[in-house]
């Protein structure tokens, strides 16, 4: 059998086996070529040098008799030709190295691309989108330990779904069973306003109080309602500024009494998108503009027109947010720095909202720092 059915013959072998194995075969591998080739390379010029000696010693010796003396010089050309050798066989090893690693990166590379793959399924991942979660991650060709890296990671996350959507199950079932009380408990208690003339100031903190936290609870419900709804987006040309304005207009109280002031700046843009969603995810930013700002401080919105996208910037001057914080501001339940915003109440729903909306309108959302202090949040949308 020759060498190159020999090589073809283990490659098959291992190819499915261990990628140290592997490694070490191709080690093995592209040392011994680089050392027939050297060797070769180097034994080739001493022949064509040793030729040459042959040939001016012959020439040397030529038409001297046996009884005269021979005197053998070794002229410059002899000592050049032996300094080109040594500088030969040092470009030889050091083109056989080169070549040897080239080669030798190229299969690492291609050993390893089952591993790249495996990375940009993993990336791919969307716990929110269950039909990211039935994709079969596992990868079915590699070596052993990249197979059974990717298999433990599809079993992994088929069991953290599977607890994911048991917890979002139970909130939607929790947030289904409170949505009828907490009507109930408005309805009372403007029924109670309505026949009662209510003198006593603690009686009206006391029912203002109830009203706020019921309010609070009503909008959790709906959040949450609305982040386990399936629904489709209803695309129709809406005016930017226009929105921007309404909610501005619903929030005009809630920014008055926190002492902000707010504005819309830049050109109206007419787009394709809902309304009704786009209207919720501005509401949930310019109220985290207030509620998380400083008194005296200002909430902007800019509108930003580019060729195929259009921007939303929400500028405050807040009290901003960390880079780790930042990381996981859309998390789902993810409040940032409790010790900060002990006075703030909130419940963490509100950006994983924001970030559910964008991505059913095929957007994207981002955070920047508002330097000197605050944030940005930045909304892109396609027109």
């Amino acid at each position: 059998m020759k060498l190159g059915g020999v090589i073809s013959l283990i490659r098959d072998k291992i190819s499915s086996k261990s990628i140290i194995a592997k490694l070490t075969f191709v080690t093995i591998i592209s040392f011994v070529i680089m050392l027939l080739v050297s060797n070769y390379m180097i034994g080739k010029k001493q022949m064509q040098i040793a030729q040459e000696l042959t040939k001016h010693l012959e020439e040397s010796v030529d038409g001297i008799g046996s009884d005269d003396k021979l005197l053998l010089v070794i002229d410059e050309a002899q000592i050049q030709t032996m300094a080109e050798y040594q500088v030969y066989a040092g470009i030889v090893i050091i083109s056989t190295v080169l070549i040897g690693s080239v080669i030798f990166i190229i299969v690492i590379r291609r050993i390893l691309y089952p591993l790249k793959v495996l990375t940009q399924k993993v990336n791919q991942v969307d716990m929110e989108n269950v039909v990211h979660i039935q994709k079969d991650i596992a990868i079915s060709h590699g070596s052993y330990e990249i197979k059974a890296l990717s298999e433990s990671f599809q079993r992994a996350l088929f069991k953290i779904y599977d607890n994911y959507e048991k917890q979002r199950q139970f909130s939607v079932n929790v947030a289904h069973e409170l949505r009828t009380p907490l009507a109930v408990l408005r309805t009372k208690i403007d029924v109670f306003k309505k026949k009662n003339n209510v003198k006593d100031e603690n009686v009206n903190t006391f029912i203002t109080t109830i009203e706020k936290n019921i309010a609070r609870l009503s909008d959790l419900v709906e959040e949450i309602l609305f982040l386990s709804s399936d629904t489709t987006p209803d695309i129709k040309k809406i005016s930017i500024k226009t929105l921007i304005s309404e909610v501005m207009f619903d929030l005009e109280d809630n920014a008055i009494e926190n002492d902000i002031d707010l504005s819309v700046e830049g050109e109206d843009v007419v787009i394709d998108t809902d309304d009704i969603m786009l209207e919720r995810a501005l509401y949930n930013l310019i109220n985290n503009a207030i509620k998380y700002n400083l008194p005296g401080g200002v909430c902007i919105v800019e509108i930003v027109e580019k060729s195929k996208e259009v921007e939303i910037n929400v500028k405050d001057t807040g009290i901003g947010m960390k880079d780790t914080e930042k990381i996981h501001a859309f998390d789902l339940f993810y409040r940032a720095d409790e010790s900060r915003n002990a006075t703030i109440k909130g419940y963490g729903i509100g950006l994983a909202l924001v970030k559910d909306i964008m991505q059913r309108l095929n957007g994207k959302i981002s955070i920047e720092d508002n330097k000197p202090n605050g944030c940005i949040f930045r909304l892109i949308l396609n027109k």
